[in-house]
């Protein structure tokens, strides 16, 4: 009886190894200890713009990362609080994007900064799911979310409870500031040429956007002449030249 047993249990271990090793042939997951389950990484967002302050009439640029693949949205709120879904917008529609670094404007558009002056906010959205915050048609370039940012917000929100009972999306906010002009102020009395009677071809001296200078009895001049050619410091950091007629004789 004693050697049935052993026999029992020999020819049962002999089984088990087999059908590990058939298990295994067949492609069953290893253990735990040697190829542990991925871990899944939690959905992140951040936005940002190229500055802190811009002149209106500037141009901005707008960049954002996000750590998976994952559809966003982007919302601006103006300094009197009116809300517009700037991304996606009329010109660019496709708001499903890849993970990493990704900048705005992104097509044949540009954002063009307007008044009023003061703190301006964006709010970036990415959800791995489509939020459904994306218009059916547009009927303007960037569209109107809303007049103030609490019943925005309120829109936003029950949009989403709509699509999806529990939300599943991350968030990131910035803000910079809008400004009439850079406040720089001229100088009095720029220095003038060093040889009388040269015309040069542009102010010696820094310009501020906005500033206009020009030439007239050996000496430069804040501001625009009656008639005649002057320089004018655009936005963009450069100069460009310009000139005015006068036509007739005033009173």
């Amino acid at each position: 009886m004693k050697t049935i047993a052993m026999r029992s249990v020999l020819v049962l271990m002999i089984g088990l190894v087999a059908a590990s090793a058939l298990a295994f042939a067949q492609g069953t997951p290893a253990p735990l200890g040697i190829i542990p389950t991925p871990t899944p990484q939690p959905l992140s967002v951040s936005v940002w713009t190229d500055k802190t302050t811009y002149v209106i009439g500037e141009s901005a640029t707008i960049y954002f990362t996000v750590s998976q693949p994952a559809y966003i949205y982007i919302y601006d709120i103006q300094p009197d609080g009116v809300v517009r879904l700037i991304f996606p917008n009329a010109y660019s529609q496709g708001n499903y994007v890849s993970a990493g670094t990704h900048s705005l404007p992104d097509g044949n558009y540009r954002f063009t900064v307007a008044p009023p002056t003061g703190t301006e906010q964006l709010q970036i959205l990415a959800s791995p799911i489509d939020l459904g915050l994306t218009p059916s048609s547009y009927y303007e370039p960037f569209p109107l979310a809303g007049n103030n940012p609490q019943s925005a917000t309120s829109q936003i929100q029950a949009q989403i409870m709509g699509i999806i009972p529990v939300p599943d999306y991350v968030t990131d906010w910035t803000s910079f500031t809008i400004v009439s002009s850079y406040g720089y102020t001229p100088p009095t009395q720029p220095t003038p040429p060093s040889t009388p009677g040269y015309n040069p071809f542009y102010p010696p001296f820094f310009g501020y956007p906005g500033a206009t200078w020009y030439w007239m009895n050996g000496e430069w001049h804040f501001g625009v002449p009656s008639s005649g050619w002057y320089w004018y410091f655009g936005s963009d950091g450069k100069w460009h030249f310009r000139i005015t007629f006068r036509f007739g004789t005033g009173d």
